[in-house]
């Protein structure tokens, strides 16, 4: 054989899918790639150790017949297609070279299957990251790698190195069972046969590449497709640029390999330098599956390619006096702004980056001016340039402070309460100047008083929140607020806001002065209570009795001055007592005033008769009346004729209602009244007089 030259390939390897397995018991695996006429077989070992073995025993491969004619077989046929299948003598090796001495991969495979020495250069491969990830590895590993690596690029170097058959013995519509035999003794390594299940079929045609997109950026081109989707179909790409789009060549030297499964992105990234060039380029991709085949060239993508852009704009800021606004100018040299597309200003008005906002954009790129009619009192400019994706570069800041001696407007519609606790919360409609800073908040207990100020410092919200003492005479609490702008101007005082405060403060009670017994009931006289916001007062009375209950007998509304009350629903020689409450318009009630004791006076008068009247009789004139309902007691009756004075005549007991009176002439007039004299002394007042003729 002739001698095959160690060729150094750029490539980025991995042992994507044939580093060790995680199993216990090692494995080969086998996968199958089928059309009409034919299977084709690929298989490899799960680690390296297994490798070498198998590439001294060999493989052996079965195939099981299952299904024929649309039925399964009542017996399947099981055929020994290769019974020991090594890597090729060197003789085949060199003849397989001869016909295609651009197949470097027949080279890597034969330096990593029978080379004396199999070292990794780092550095030499560092342009690409050639064994990036595995030229820390032992040499075995390394051998393992790049020779399966081979047979996934080359199907001539599959099948020089043992791991690559093709089945040309199918039948359309068959269905096969392919086995792939380990002939390592077990007695030296158990190694797990590889199976596959086929269908003979019409073949699919590869697809194309998916999720091809490219970005350009400072003259670079990056280059992403979608690998996940397809892993299980393409192992490599090839990448394609053109000028044109219709002449493409080749940018990558080697295949482009896939990630790793474990890789978190499932995107691959490829990165074309074109530095300074400008213009348009096309590119396209397409990938090669692990039996050698490539698959159909994505449809080409289209990058435009422009200068990178180092303009960096110019400013100066000035204040127009008689507008307050404020002019930007700057000037732009002509061939000193390569890649800007347009011009834009930003404002802030702290020089924090983060409060910078765009006023205005798309501005050409040549000498001009701005004019910013809604400036604040403090100002921050920056003059940007934009290239053609959006990058800006930004000129530095510029700052402008305009002159502001008019304070803002005085805050209105203030509003507030408080609550039972003795907090305050008011509020105001805010005022309308962009340069208000904040507010001040003032209070008084008096609305004509002395109003201090509350607020530590210029707060920006239109409520605050207060806290009063309650536990006062005050009764109303008093509010001012005024606006302060950025250069500090404060505005006048707003009109008083009054709040009521919340009572928790009984009144004092009203003062019983003089009290005494008279002949219509019990007197009262008293003087309302000191506090001012009293509105009603209650007289309460009850009797003697400790089992009496208080009872409401008077109600006032407000009043100023002496009152006087008299008791005239009372029975007579009861003692009676009586209190007085003030209730305030809280509805809280005062102490009650000390209970006075209050008779009625006793004028000994008693109650006497009723429906006293004069009839003639037969033998006089007859008397009539009602008695009292209760008592001992007599009846006098008292008489007069004609004009004598009347005096007392006769006297009739208790229970009599009704006497004649025989001792009377005709043609004299007579007079009587009667009077109830009680055992006790006291007696009636008088009847009416009564006059008959008789």
């Amino acid at each position: 054989m002739r001698k095959l030259i160690y060729i150094v390939l750029l490539l980025h390897i991995h042992v994507y899918g044939y580093s060790q397995s995680s199993e216990s018991i090692p494995s080969i695996k086998l996968i199958e790639k089928t059309s009409s006429d034919k299977v084709l077989l690929r298989w490899a070992p799960d680690n390296s150790i297994s490798w070498q073995l198998l590439n001294k025993y060999g493989y052996k491969l079965e195939r099981i017949t299952t299904y024929r004619n649309g039925a399964h077989l009542n017996e399947v046929e099981r055929v020994i297609l290769e019974d020991k299948i090594l890597p090729q003598p060197n003789d085949e090796w060199t003849r397989v070279f001869n016909t295609d001495t651009t197949d470097q991969y027949i080279a890597i495979a034969a330096q990593a299957l029978f080379g004396n020495q199999f070292k990794l250069d780092a550095d030499a491969y560092s342009k690409d990251g050639l064994a990036q990830l595995i030229h820390v590895v032992k040499e075995r590993e390394a051998r393992y790698s790049y020779a399966l690596f081979s047979a996934d690029q080359s199907r001539n170097a599959a099948y020089l190195s043992g791991v690559y058959f093709e089945d040309n013995t199918v039948k359309k519509g068959e269905r096969y069972l392919y086995r792939i035999h380990s002939l390592v003794p077990d007695s030296v390594e158990q190694i797990q046969s590889g199976k596959v299940l086929v269908q003979v079929k019409e073949a699919f045609p590869l697809p194309q590449p998916e999720r091809f997109a490219a970005q350009y950026k400072e003259g670079k081109v990056t280059l992403t497709w979608d690998w996940l989707t397809l892993s299980n179909t393409y192992n490599s790409y090839w990448v394609q640029k053109s000028q044109d789009g219709v002449n493409y060549y080749d940018i990558t030297k080697t295949p482009f390999i896939q990630p790793s499964l474990n890789e978190p992105s499932p995107n691959m990234v490829y990165m074309d330098s074109i530095g300074d060039q400008e213009g348009t380029y096309y590119y396209r991709i397409k990938g090669k599956d692990a039996f050698g085949e490539w698959g159909p060239y994505v449809n080409p993508i289209r990058v435009e390619a422009y200068p990178v852009m180092e303009f960096v704009p110019e400013f100066k800021v000035y204040e127009d006096l008689k507008s307050g606004s404020v002019m930007l100018k700057w000037e732009i040299e002509e061939g000193k702004a390569l890649g800007a597309k347009s011009l834009l200003i930003a404002r802030s008005e702290t020089e924090d980056d983060k409060g910078f906002k765009i006023i205005k954009e798309g501005i050409p790129v040549q000498t001009g001016e701005y004019l910013d009619i809604g400036p604040e009192i403090s100002n921050y400019y920056k003059l940007g340039a934009k290239d053609k994706v959006g990058k800006i570069n930004w000129s530095y800041k510029e700052f402008i402070q305009l002159t502001d001696s008019i304070p803002p407007s005085i805050p209105e519609n203030l509003l507030g309460e408080v609550d039972s606790l003795g907090r305050v919360t008011i509020a105001w409609t805010p005022s309308p100047e962009r340069d208000l800073f904040g507010y001040r908040v003032y209070r008084a207990n008096k609305k004509n008083g002395t109003y201090i100020q509350v607020t530590t410092r210029e707060i920006p919200s239109t409520t605050f929140k207060d806290s009063i003492s309650i536990k006062t005479l005050a009764k109303d609490v008093y509010y001012k607020v005024l606006s302060v702008d950025k250069r500090g101007n404060p505005s006048e005082l707003s009109a008083p806001l009054q709040l009521k405060r919340p009572d928790i403060i009984p009144p004092s009670p009203p003062v019983i002065a003089y009290t005494k017994s008279t002949e219509r009931g019990p007197y009262l006289e008293w003087y309302p209570s000191g506090s001012t916001d009293v509105v009603n007062y209650l007289i309460y009375r009850k009797g003697s009795s400790a089992v009496e209950r208080w009872e409401l007998i008077k109600e006032y509304g407000i009043v100023e001055g002496k009152q006087f009350f008299t008791d005239s629903t009372v029975v007579d020689l009861e003692t009676y007592h009586y209190l007085m409450i003030a209730i305030d318009d809280a509805n809280l009630e005062s102490i009650p005033t000390k209970p006075v004791a209050i008779r009625k006076f006793d004028t000994k008068v008693r109650k006497g008769v009723g429906k006293f009247s004069l009839n003639r009789g037969a033998k006089g004139i007859e008397l009539a009346w009602t008695d009292p309902i209760s008592g001992d007691y007599n009846i006098d009756i008292y008489r007069a004729v004609d004009e004598e004075t009347i005096r007392f005549y006769a006297r009739v007991p208790k229970g009599s209602e009704g006497w004649e009176d025989i001792a009377v002439d005709d043609d004299k007039k007579y007079q009587y009244r009667i009077k109830v004299n009680y055992e006790d002394g006291s007696s009636s007042k008088f009847s009416e007089s009564k006059s008959i003729k008789y």
